[in-house]
């Protein structure tokens, strides 16, 4: 075995040692440059970092060029901004009224908006917070209101679902309880929320059926009509052999009486046709029968929205469908578009006698 000097042994363990320590600086440099950040997240996290900042510069002095700029650069190397600087939404509204006409922090708040999340989208909010005032008595400019609701961005989906709860279900009711300005600014959100695909269809059917708020017609969907049948109700629910005013024989009958029967009148009146999956569309109706009453027909809708049934564990609207003067023949009710998900039919008679021969309804199950 070759014995080495010590010398030699000395060299080659540093040179070894030196080989090493490169190898790994080498190597771990190799690492750092196959997965540097990229320039443009890192530019893009610094900006929204300090958007708030910026757009704090921009609300203090509106009327400064300069730190417009900033924030506008801020803002648009920052794609999901941050709530903080989110939360400065109405700072930018109250220093840029529409009234101005399209002062430069309109701008800051637009684009704010069309990119801060639902629950901090401050145009969002601004939509909601008017329509619960409206609720309370409050007045409000449902002209501009439009404007935000038009530039909520991700907040559009919850926004118009509260529109939907808190005045497209109201005017879906057999009472008119909308106020007239409560009315206007439904015309008004409305279709913004039809555009974004936002509106419950049963919802916007069963309104135009009531009426009351004309601007909701134009809304509607046109689709080829479905083929129709003569619906048949799974079971009836009031006055007993109630089940022969839907037997398709105009010589039978049912008498009713218009002094409320029980907890349930409000839905289903003296006697209600109850469809067991709901029907999918109802298209046409016409009613047979001595002294006049209401068909309401009880649309199924989503959780929250319209009247609550605690058996079913369900919601639900119920516009009048049609209106009978009882002359004992035929009589046809119109209906200005389909009905969807009707899940009853609810006789109401409006003086004390009502003989109901028969209800044929048509439409698509």
């Amino acid at each position: 075995m070759r014995r080495f000097p010590l010398r030699t042994l000395l060299l080659m363990t540093l040179a070894l040692a030196a080989f090493i320590r490169l190898y790994f600086v080498t190597h771990r440099g190799e690492r750092r440059a196959e997965s540097p950040p990229p320039a443009s997240a890192s530019a893009s996290d610094q900006a929204c970092r300090t958007l708030e900042r910026a757009l704090e510069g921009a609300v203090r002095a509106p009327g400064n060029p300069a730190a417009f700029m900033r924030a506008r650069q801020q803002l648009d190397a920052c794609p999901v901004p941050p709530v903080r600087a989110c939360e400065l939404g109405p700072a930018l509204d109250a220093r840029s009224q529409l009234e101005a006409g399209a002062p430069p922090l309109r701008d800051l708040l637009e684009t704010l908006c069309q990119r801060c999340p639902a629950g901090a989208n401050p145009c969002a909010g601004h939509v909601t917070r008017a329509v619960m005032g409206l609720l309370a008595g409050k007045p409000t400019d449902s002209t501009n209101l439009r404007w935000y609701l038009e530039h909520a961005g991700p907040g559009t989906p919850d926004t118009c679902a509260e529109v939907a709860r808190a005045l497209l279900a109201p005017a879906a009711l057999p009472q008119d309880s909308l106020t007239d300005a409560q009315k206007e600014t439904l015309g008004q959100l409305a279709p913004v929320c039809a555009r974004a695909g936002q509106l419950p269809a049963g919802l916007l059917h069963a309104a135009v059926v009531r009426g009351g708020v004309p601007a909701l017609t134009q809304l509607v969907q046109e689709k080829p009509a479905a083929e129709s049948a003569v619906l048949k109700p799974d079971r009836t629910v009031g006055a007993q052999g109630g089940e022969t005013a839907f037997d398709g024989q105009e010589s039978t009958g049912v008498a009713l009486a218009s002094a409320p029967q029980g907890e349930r009148w409000e839905k289903d009146g003296a006697l209600s046709a109850v469809f067991e999956p709901p029907v999918r569309q109802l298209s046409a109706l016409r009613v047979r029968a001595s002294g006049p009453g209401t068909l309401r027909a009880a649309v199924r809708t989503q959780e929250h929205m319209g009247k609550y049934d605690p058996d079913s564990k369900t919601s639900f609207v119920d516009p009048v469908a049609c209106r009978f003067r009882g002359t004992g023949q035929w009589e046809t009710c119109a209906l200005p578009v389909p009905l969807l998900d009707v899940e009853a039919l609810s006789v109401f008679p409006d003086k004390d006698k009502l003989t109901l021969n028969e209800v044929e309804a048509r439409g698509t199950r």
